[in-house]
């Protein structure tokens, strides 16, 4: 799904589960695929069948929420083709049944697994990991691997193996209860989507309009199209001094417009405690409706770092009492008030007041020719995949090329 626009996703997943198909996750703090070898079905070596046994935990545990992403793995024999020993969790068969190694991981801080129990049945090793999953939800920290976990774990995995096995806390039926609750409860979050009109709203690309436009530029290499490379580190701090001096350019060279307040929604058409975006012109702007705090607030919805349109979806929240939004691409935080970078840096936004009046929402802005020189998509979008600093700002005139479909 590479290329696929976020308004378009409702239409594409529809299309999908028409044809039978399932949602899975790719990407997200729940559990990946299972990865497994082939064996005893297809392999000599094999001493177990890894392939049925991957399927079925990978349909018991799909969907369920967790600190961080959890990886796992099953190997039909001790040649470990599936590499269960550097996963959350893994399973490793030898003739008696299977080896359970916990608290594994890859990536740049490698951690190969701790042996919880060896020469167990499917079933025991289902009950293990379902107790082991229980315990890691309800006690790590958000966005804590397992590994990490267990490291901080006192007692290491010798009090892992207490809990899990021997029940010394006395809550293993508890953790059963609550994975099978979660598989009880498991839905095609797409299908549920898809078939709620009020969720299906959410992934307009404006609010205010069903107009839709392309925030990428798109250029063609062997025959095939494909979004243009981002600039590098530098460029893209150099670009945005240049839209700064441009802007105050501008202020220099006019009267400083008057606003008006504009109404550009309900309520109800904003997620709580979170953000929705607008079309004023030719400029994109993301307003928050921070329900926890009782406060609204908007700003441009280009992130000043990479030029992508993407601030009206990222995580909003307060440092030390001052409400942010984290741009859901790099993490860069901005104050909602004052539109400065959280981080010492030297990007910024726009801000714009906000008013709520018997269930409308306005925004206080200049007029929209005005606006446009400064924040328009185009702008951005010429900005965002260019190795120039200037030239974007001088052609805008020509149009930006259409999104591939």
């Amino acid at each position: 799904m590479f290329g696929a626009q976020v308004q378009d996703l409702p239409d594409i997943w529809e299309t999908l589960i028409d044809a039978g198909m399932e949602s899975g996750h790719a990407y997200g703090k729940s559990l990946r695929t299972v990865k497994s070898c082939v064996g005893t079905t297809w392999c000599r070596y094999g001493v177990q069948d890894s392939v049925g046994f991957a399927i079925r935990i990978e349909n018991r545990y799909k969907g369920i929420r967790s600190p961080h992403k959890i990886k796992a793995a099953v190997s039909g024999c001790i040649r470990e083709c599936a590499e269960a020993q550097c996963k959350d969790f893994g399973l490793v068969a030898t003739e008696n049944g299977y080896n359970l190694y916990v608290c594994g991981n890859g990536g740049s801080k490698p951690r190969h697994a701790d042996l919880l129990a060896a020469d167990i049945d499917e079933q025991t090793a289902t009950k293990y990991i379902d107790r082991f999953l229980a315990y890691y939800i309800s006690t790590a920290d958000r966005l804590t691997r397992t590994s990490v976990w267990l490291e901080k774990l006192e007692g290491g995995i010798d009090h892992l193996r207490e809990v899990i096995i021997d029940d010394k806390l006395g809550l293993c039926d508890e953790f059963e209860e609550l994975i099978e609750h979660l598989i009880a409860t498991y839905q095609c979050e797409w299908t549920t989507v898809v078939k709620d009109p009020e969720k299906r709203k959410r992934f307009r690309q404006f609010v205010n309009t069903d107009e839709e436009e392309s925030c990428i530029e798109i250029v063609s290499e062997r025959g095939q199209t494909r979004p243009a490379d981002w600039p590098g580190e530098l460029v893209s701090l150099e670009q945005f001094q240049t839209l700064e001096e441009h802007q105050h350019h501008l202020e220099e060279s006019a009267t400083k417009p008057e606003t008006r307040w504009t109404q550009v929604g309900t309520v109800d058409d904003f997620p709580v405690d979170g953000g929705a975006t607008i079309k004023y012109g030719k400029s994109q702007i993301a307003v928050f409706r921070f329900e926890s705090r009782g406060e609204w607030y908007a700003s441009q919805n280009m992130c000043p770092h990479k030029k992508a349109f993407v601030l009206s979806r990222g995580i909003v929240g307060d440092e030390a009492g001052t409400p942010k939004v984290a741009c859901p691409l790099h993490k860069k935080t901005f104050s909602l008030e004052s539109g400065e970078s959280l981080q010492g840096e030297d990007y910024h936004i726009t801000t714009f007041p906000v008013k709520v009046e018997d269930g409308n929402v306005y925004l206080n802005l200049p007029p929209t020719e005005v606006l446009d020189e400064l924040l328009a998509t185009e702008i951005g979008c010429r900005l965002a995949t260019s190795c120039v600093t200037q030239s974007p700002l001088q052609e805008l005139s020509t149009p930006v090329a259409s999104h591939a479909t």
